[in-house]
């Protein structure tokens, strides 16, 4: 008797994790797993139903515990009545007409273009506000939020208004080796946020913000040529081809043995327990290459800026946010495919979204421009 329940645990175990695993970005919850001494076993969820929802990232492993801070956490409604003008030199930026090589790949959580560098094709920025103007950075990623509302994907939201999606332009320092080596740094990275509309439908509201000064809106044409054909090429994750170890799983702790929630790891415990190693997957190649301007507004002397963070775990407050106050559009097919991507469950990413709950935070947040 014993061993046929243990046996039909042991296939209810194993069919369960074939269906969910994946990246394991999203856990299934009859496990009651909600952390992790490994850190490249720990993952997180969008739902906040589920322990390792955005709540509760904290908790997951202690090399999320930033993501309970109080200082600084993304993403943030920008109020802009209460912004402060700063006049900022323009952006700087080093051989932005070229495309570099570039990849695409499905983490398990969402897609992303990243940067497949060689050191002779850098695309860097400098003058980025609020850091030393001779500081450059390189152009590593770019990534399309979405939420389960159509009409409000957007991570940030401008005077309470949201976007169906928000696309983000990752730059690190030019000091550190790659994104992974330079995101626990300080200043160690640099996103440029521009909200995005899908053409043919009306907005909610075409002011981009409360002093009621419109935009002339870009059609991102080759942005939407990208998303159009290479989220296909990664709509659904790879599964891995093991299953858990069915043991280890049994021994994992029912509560979390710590509670850090808030404090920042030290230098020397990140490097020691916080280096995820990522899958060993082939991307996708992206032939076209890619480039900031896919991107950016026509109006990028309009902008507001604050200091922040990741808005996914580890959560590290290294980042000087850039939210364009214009937005772009992308086909309505682009908007369509980024839909049908699929998590590490195999379901479309409406269905959680990928966009973190806002953070109420009392951060300096300065605008570019006079009213």
């Amino acid at each position: 008797m014993e061993l046929t329940f243990l046996c039909a645990t042991l296939a209810a175990v194993s069919v369960s994790f074939v269906d969910g695993v994946g990246y394991m970005g999203v856990r299934p919850p009859s496990l009651k797993q909600c952390c992790y001494k490994d850190i490249d076993k720990a993952h997180f969820s969008y739902d906040n139903n589920l322990c390792e929802g955005p709540d509760n990232w904290c908790k997951v492993h202690p090399c999320w515990t930033t993501c309970a801070s109080k200082k600084s956490q993304s993403p943030i409604n920008i109020n802009t009545g209460l912004t402060r003008y700063k006049r900022y030199p323009r952006l700087k930026f080093e051989k932005i007409l070229r495309r570099v090589l570039a990849n695409v790949r499905n983490n398990g959580h969402a897609p992303y273009f990243e940067v497949h560098e060689r050191y002779d094709d850098e695309i860097t920025v400098r003058n980025v506000p609020e850091r030393p103007r001779q500081k450059e950075y390189n152009f590593a990623q770019i990534h399309v939020q979405l939420g389960q509302d159509e009409k409000n994907g957007s991570e940030h939201s401008i005077d309470n208004v949201f976007k169906p999606m928000e696309a983000q332009v990752v730059f690190y320092d030019k000091d550190y080796e790659d994104v992974t080596d330079a995101k626990s740094k300080k200043r160690g990275l640099v996103v440029m946020s521009v909200m995005v509309e899908v053409y043919g439908q009306k907005p909610e509201n075409d002011a981009c913000g409360c002093d009621q000064e419109t935009c002339t809106v870009r059609y991102a044409r080759r942005l939407s040529a990208l998303m159009e054909k290479y989220y296909e090429k990664v709509r659904r994750y790879p599964l891995a081809s093991i299953n858990p170890d069915f043991w280890t799983f049994l021994s994992l702790p029912k509560k979390c043995w710590y509670n850090r929630c808030g404090k920042t790891p030290t230098k020397e415990f990140i490097k020691n327990r916080c280096e995820k190693e990522e899958p060993d997957r082939r991307p996708f190649r992206v032939f076209e290459g890619i480039t900031p301007l896919d991107v950016l507004p026509y109006d990028t002397n309009r902008f507001y800026t604050y200091s922040g963070s990741l808005t996914s775990p580890p959560c590290y407050e290294t980042v000087q946010w850039i939210v364009y106050k214009c937005p772009i559009k992308v086909s309505a097919k682009a908007f369509k495919m980024l839909q049908l991507v699929e998590d590490s469950h195999l379901k479309p990413l409406p269905q959680l979204g990928t966009r973190r709950p806002q953070q109420k935070m009392n951060v300096p947040v300065y605008r570019s421009y006079l009213k």
